[in-house]
């Protein structure tokens, strides 16, 4: 997706891109979460390390508008190359030949292990967990979802997320460094639903990026747009889980299931009650026919529980509406 498509995108929501989302409550066993933006504030650190290399070694070049930094960086994301080996990259295919034009000597022999350990740290010191996300995600896995983590990384980042417990916290973890795979990419959303066993219909996957989300919307994956606490947990209430009790996801199937009973139980009823009736038909000569009273009776009774079902289904279990 080219910058001004993307630009276009971000500026819709996925209500008017594919209209609003039918969610079967009764359906989804599991919710998928993005990790930068979404479980923590987004972090600068990769902008500025680049800064920093910029600043020290007087680099005027826009890092972002280079084609070859932008495919490195993508190299870098799926897991070609490790963070030593894109600096490396950086600063042979940039750093190093800017010197070059600048000076009449020879270029300076860069510390590459300095600059790894400072981007390491940039991003140790500033990404933290966030803990009204983190219960979240504790109590929809006690409720009985299972909950996984698709993330775009890099080998750095995940080093650091890892070692501070942060994907402690989820059932399963589907990093693009290690699968080689990058979102919005479709390959992405069908490897995790391979991997994971399920169907698009049983996910809800919550990124802060449209981008991401409308490739998983595209192949029948519910989605919801992250932008804040607070509006996330509108969505939950709108979605019908904010209170987000343990096995909940066991009280939803108890519900479904009732209703199924009930449908089974109405279908069966009306099949005797009409058989019961053309029976009625051909003896004419009988005033009271007992078969056919019990079972219009049986009916009736049947059809008002079904009915009642049906509109609590309705009401608890199926929501339609916009989640972005």
């Amino acid at each position: 997706m080219s910058e001004p498509e993307s630009k276009v995108v971000e500026e819709k929501t996925i209500t008017e891109i594919f209209g609003a989302q039918k969610v079967k409550l009764y359906k989804i066993k599991h919710f998928m979460f993005d990790f930068g933006g979404v479980m923590v504030e987004k972090s600068f650190a990769f902008k500025n390390l680049l800064d920093i290399i910029k600043h020290d070694l007087k680099i005027k070049e826009d890092f972002e508008r280079d084609p070859l930094f932008r495919k490195t960086r993508r190299q870098l994301s799926s897991g070609r190359i490790d963070a030593r080996e894109f600096l490396e990259c950086v600063f042979n295919d940039h750093c190093i030949v800017e010197q070059k034009k600048s000076s009449a000597l020879p270029p300076k022999k860069i510390n590459v292990d300095y600059y790894l350990e400072l981007w390491f740290h940039l991003y140790s010191k500033f990404v933290h967990l966030s803990l009204e996300m983190e219960k979240i995600v504790t109590r929809l896995h006690e409720a009985g979802y299972i909950v996984s983590l698709i993330s775009n990384t890099f080998d750095i980042h995940a080093k650091s997320n890892e070692l501070k417990g942060f994907y402690s916290i989820f059932d399963h973890v589907y990093l693009s460094n290690e699968i080689g795979l990058i979102k919005p990419d479709k390959k992405k959303y069908e490897y995790v639903l391979d991997q994971l066993g399920a169907k698009p219909k049983q996910c809800i996957f919550v990124d802060d990026k449209l981008r991401n989300l409308i490739t998983a919307r595209e192949m029948g994956i519910i989605v919801i747009k992250f932008e804040s606490i607070d509006l996330f947990m509108k969505q939950l209430t709108a979605l019908g889980i904010a209170d987000i009790k343990e096995n909940l996801r066991e009280e939803i199937r108890d519900k479904y299931e009732i209703y199924v009973s009930k449908k089974k139980e109405y279908k069966q009823a009306k099949k005797k009650y009409k058989k019961a009736k053309k029976k009625k038909k051909k003896k004419k000569k009988l005033k009271h026919n007992i078969d056919y009273v019990v079972r219009r009776g049986a009916y009736k009774r049947k059809k008002r529980q079904y009915k009642s079902e049906k509109k609590k289904k309705k009401s608890d279990l199926v929501k339609e509406f916009d989640l972005t």
